[in-house]
């Protein structure tokens, strides 16, 4: 539609100013709403600017005051659509230059006055003081454009040549090429830099000292260094001054030429302390300027504080492998700024072809605009410098480029979806598909006929999602190298059949099989159920409803079918807490009976039932009526004693709780279910209508989207005979450090019963279980027999912590530069084992490998492990 109008707008205004005028009635009556508008309006801007669309008078009397309050109004409202996001702000700064100039010389009613008294001197001959006067004086007070700017040239070319006209004429003349390349914003860097020093003092010294190296061909580095000085005072009167602005604009665009020169210079002497110290000097740089631009500003200097705390040992032989360990946790995290913008970006300029041909401008010249705006940012070169860290970072420290989610071989047919979550919407070939996705969520419920999956992100590998691929049995990689996962995507078209390998030590592999191949895994899978135990259908937790109070976890340790198998556990943790060496919540549990009396009734019936359909017919609504099933279920009513007897039964001082699931399809032998239903956190539990709305909250997780898949993909029934009890747990004060963790008391990816392997973020344990939170957690595996050696595979680079707050948790940038677990090997060492030491204690009282979840806290030099869940670990 945006292309459509602006090309049938573009036909009828014929003049420059009623192009502007056009630009602001699109954003001012919201018909530039979206990004991939605004990258239209952007493209049209630029052409109309560059002369490639051509602008004629109109008939119309209009002085540049007019062009210049256009330029006003819709550089105000770019503004608000840069405060939007970074690539609706890349976007916006990319318009600004082909706006003209609206300072206060040129908002006045008559502007540019010295022309007219130019074209009116009586020192120079009549034709060129006619060929002044007509095609230039008239033509700009009458109906200017940028093909002024190019006449002007011309004129003030022919003068110079001629070196006969008067020297108080010259003058007079230079001075108004120099006004009207200011309106056109058409003067370089240098020009705009010392005529911005010559009225702002402050800034002088700065424009001087960069100028003059600039100038005289100094080094790039040191050219880079005086840029950002220089940045550093012009960037942040930006946004209200509009010459500032486009001094940022255009040392910006220095910047990109330097940091190219930079590069180049970084081909020699790699992985050396000196080359180690160069590069990150120049990624910290690099980073600043996107930081100046208001692009990820916090997640960049982030990034910049913890590659400088980190390059002062990249030298040091004996920090070595840990100071590149932090390095790569760095480098994915910069990696992430860089393809989060891309991405936007990539989807930003797909209308800008379809325009371009509407507007009949040249298709190479359509695609050169389109592929200069992806690749002359900043972030492009920083790119380049972070891939470069990754590469020389994991090579010293030895780390593999892939993460093994669940090792294997397996073949199929390749599928290639945007995010995995997709599959659910696709048939599936009997053979089984080999998934190659660029994004996952963490809480998707893999089908069946799903056999292997690449994705090209990093996940955790004791993520739900990772559990439920592993309980399956479907081979699983990942990787936050997005080239080396498009290096392997590329090769494989949809359709193609192919074996798909994944090493336990970190190496993806994928080759072509004859179907002949598929043919014969499709029959040894059927050979295999025939042999198997018979069981076609997961067993249903053991369901009981006779009690209808609320209880403590403690008296139901030996009682899964009172109230589910995760406030049994916990209740057995309870007790064991004390001798086992950690900490445990005193919990309590709403049993099934309260939810199979409460949760009934003709609207939680109907919606059942109209799910269950749907989930049979495989139907597109399938989504919206598990929400409506969830609707429903919340409009039922918790009883009033249940309510208080959960206030009362708190131990005293409690203000917040965690509200948990507690399902008997969940937990169980050969069915985790984890991820699959609602833990509600930091509940007021003083206020009875909070807790009452958290309760059907978890009631209601019953039927999410993915609880609904994960039961019939398992056999289970939709309602019938499935329950939900609810665990209600005190929230440990997390005044202090706060660390979660993921532990399994056995290395499930190796198979190693020999070994824990543990999963860690900032903050608290959602980052982990989700993987909604893209990033990379610490990785640990500690040895169970002594000296319990600590293998670090990882290092944490997630960029948000969620952090207990009052009225919820809230979201908390991290900086890994002041996280002693990112700085102090020992230390990180030292937590490992004392978190595996609590994994051994509470596998040895349940009698079988264990996967549990937990906090520990950090204060006043005291250490906790906090316990709140455990479940024996689900293997396929």
């Amino acid at each position: 539609a945006i292309t459509q109008r602006i090309a049938e707008e573009d036909a009828k205004r014929k003049s420059w100013r009623n192009k502007l005028d056009l630009s602001r009635t699109l954003l001012e009556g919201g018909e530039v709403s979206s990004l991939n508008e605004l990258a239209c309006l952007q493209a049209y801007l630029t052409w109309v600017a560059s002369g490639q669309i051509k602008c004629e008078e109109d008939g119309g009397h209009h002085r540049p005051c007019a062009h210049a309050d256009a330029s006003r109004k819709i550089s105000a409202l770019l503004w608000q659509f840069a405060a939007r996001g970074d690539a609706e702000r890349f976007i916006a700064r990319r318009i600004f230059p082909s706006l003209p100039s609206f300072a206060d010389q040129f908002t006045v009613a008559v502007p540019m006055t010295r022309i007219r008294d130019i074209a009116h001197r009586n020192d120079i001959p009549q034709d060129l003081k006619n060929d002044i006067k007509h095609n230039l004086q008239n033509k700009l007070h009458r109906c200017a454009d940028p093909g002024d700017m190019v006449t002007c040239h011309n004129l003030i070319e022919k003068c110079r040549k001629a070196n006969c006209y008067p020297e108080s004429f010259m003058r007079e003349f230079e001075i108004f090429y120099k006004e009207l390349k200011e309106f056109f914003n058409a003067g370089g860097l240098d020009e705009q830099a010392q005529q911005l020093a010559a009225s702002d003092s402050s800034i002088r010294g700065a424009v001087d000292k960069f100028v003059h190296l600039k100038q005289s061909g100094g080094n790039p580095s040191g050219q880079m260094h005086a840029l950002s000085e220089l940045r550093a005072l012009v960037a942040p009167r930006a946004e209200g001054e509009q010459a500032y602005l486009l001094m940022d604009l255009e040392l910006e665009k220095y910047s990109f030429v330097l940091l190219s020169q930079l590069a180049n210079e970084l081909e020699n002497g790699q992985g050396s302390g000196d080359w180690w110290q160069r590069l990150l000097s120049i990624l910290a740089v690099a980073l600043r300027q996107s930081e100046l631009a208001g692009i990820a500003p916090e997640e960049c200097a982030a990034v910049a504080r913890e590659a400088a705390a980190a390059a002062k040992d990249t030298g040091n032989a004996s920090k070595a492998p840990f100071v590149f360990l932090r390095l790569a946790a760095a480098a994915d995290r910069a990696l992430r700024i860089c393809f989060a913008l891309t991405q936007q970006l990539e989807g930003a300029y797909t209308n800008v072809p379809a325009l371009g041909a509407a507007l009949k401008i040249d298709g190479h010249a359509v695609s050169v605009f389109v592929e200069a705006e992806m690749r002359t940012s900043i972030l492009f070169q920083v790119s380049k410098f972070v891939q470069l860290v990754t590469q020389q970072a994991k090579r010293a420290a030895n780390l593999p480029l892939w993460t093994a989610i669940s090792a294997g071989a397996v073949c199929g047919r390749v599928m290639r979806l945007s995010a995995l979550s997709e599959a659910w919407t696709k048939t599936l070939p009997a053979e089984g598909v080999i998934v190659l996705c660029v994004e996952a969520g963490g809480d998707e419920e893999l089908p069946a006929l799903v056999r292997g999956v690449v994705v090209g992100r990093d996940l955790p590998v004791l993520s739900h999602l990772a559990l439920r691929a592993r309980q399956l049995g479907a081979v699983f990689g990942c990787t936050s190298e997005r080239k080396l996962f498009e290096c392997l995507a590329s090769g494989a078209k949809d359709g193609a059949a192919v074996r798909l390998t994944v090493d336990a030590g970190g190496d993806v592999r994928m080759e072509g099989v004859a179907d002949s191949e598929l043919t014969a895994l499709k029959g040894s899978d059927a050979a295999a159920k025939a042999k198997s135990s018979g069981k076609t259908k997961a067993q249903v937790g053991e369901l009981s409803v006779k009690e209808t109070k609320v209880m403590p976890v403690i008296d139901l340790a030996d009682s899964p079918q009172t109230a589910g198998s995760k406030a049994a556990s916990s209740g057995k943790l309870e007790s064991i807490a004390k001798a086992a060496g950690f900490m445990a919540p005193k919990g309590f549990a709403v049993p099934f009976g309260v939810m199979t009396k409460a949760v009934s009734g003709k609207d939680v019936e109907d919606a059942v039932a109209a799910l269950q359909k749907a989930l049979v017919e495989k139907s597109e609504k399938l989504e919206s009526l598990a929400l409506a099933a969830r609707a429903a279920v919340e409009k039922c009513k918790v009883p009033k004693e249940v309510v208080d007897d959960l206030i009362k039964g708190l131990p005293a001082g409690t203000d917040r709780v965690a509200v948990r699931s507690s399902a008997n399809s969940e937990d169980l032998e050969g069915v985790s279910g984890a991820g699959l239903h609602d833990s509600v956190l930091g509940v007021d539990c003083k206020d009875p209508a909070a807790l009452e709305k958290a309760v059907l909250q978890v009631w209601s997780s019953m039927f999410t989207l993915r609880a609904v898949q994960s039961r019939h993909a398992a056999g289970m029934p939709l309602f019938k005979g499935i329950a939900m009890g609810v665990l209600v747990q005190p929230m440990v004060s997390l005044e202090g450090n706060v660390f979660a963790f993921i532990g399994f008391s056995k290395h499930v990816v190796e198979n190693d019963a020999g070994a824990v392997y543990l999963e860690v973020c900032i903050g608290l344990g959602e980052t982990l279980a989700s993987a909604n939170e893209p990033g990379t957690p610490y990785r640990l595996i500690v040895q169970k027999a002594a000296p319990h050696a600590v293998k670090i595979v990882s290092l944490a680079s997630f960029s948000y912590g969620l952090q207990d707050a009052a009225g919820g948790p809230a979201m908390k940038r991290v900086d890994y530069s002041q996280e002693r677990l990112s700085t102090d090997q020992a230390f990180l060492e030292k937590f490992a084992r004392e978190v595996a030491d609590v994994a051994v204690k509470v596998e040895q009282q349940y009698g079988a490998p264990m996967d549990m979840e937990g906090v520990v806290l950090e204060r006043g030099g005291i250490r906790e492990i906090h316990l709140v869940q455990a479940r024996p670990i689900v293997e396929g």
